[in-house]
């Protein structure tokens, strides 16, 4: 197990959760919603990495950004390059990511690269604060691996009614 390897990673850590600005509005993406973005950003990808630039926003939140949508964005990154690759309210390209935790240690990332390796992807259950809050709460993330290359994308809802298994049962079906 990874330690978190530098300060520069908490800004990482802290960002992930929170955007560079305000929401576009009150509305909470689905998991549905979630998982149809993800499978169109990697749809999207496949071809390579000249698609990351759409994903960039400078680190604000930008609801123009086909990739932020409601309370939630899709986010890109590299299992074997431990790379963030790109985010669309952060500036976070090239910071590592493996030794990101959240509130209960859980390895983020971790979990994401070994979800995200199933054949139609899958879902993590993790503790991460909301927007504006200190105290974490459950957020479960879809991630899917991007067909032909090192990179996965991934997407997240605040739920506590959110069944991990449940969801990723259904990826079987």
């Amino acid at each position: 197990m990874r330690l978190t390897k530098l300060i520069g990673v908490t800004g990482l850590v802290l960002g992930l959760s929170f955007s560079g600005g305000v929401f576009a509005d009150d509305a909470k993406a689905s998991a549905d919603e979630v998982m149809t973005k993800v499978q169109e950003a990697a749809a999207a990808l496949k071809a390579g990495d000249s698609a990351l630039a759409e994903f960039n926003t400078d680190g604000k939140w930008n609801p123009e950004n086909k990739w932020v949508w409601k309370d939630t964005y899709v986010f890109v990154y590299d299992c074997d390059a431990d790379k963030a690759l790109a985010h669309p309210t952060l500036a976070v390209e090239g910071k590592t990511i493996m030794g990101i935790k959240d509130k209960a240690g859980k390895e983020l990332f971790v979990a994401l690269c070994e979800a995200g390796k199933q054949e139609n992807g899958g879902w993590v259950s993790y503790m991460w604060p909301k927007k504006g809050e200190t105290d974490p709460s459950q957020k479960v993330s879809y991630a899917l691996q991007v067909e032909g290359q090192s990179f996965q994308v991934s997407s997240g809802i605040y739920s506590d009614d959110a069944n991990v298994e449940e969801l990723n049962a259904a990826l079987a079906k």
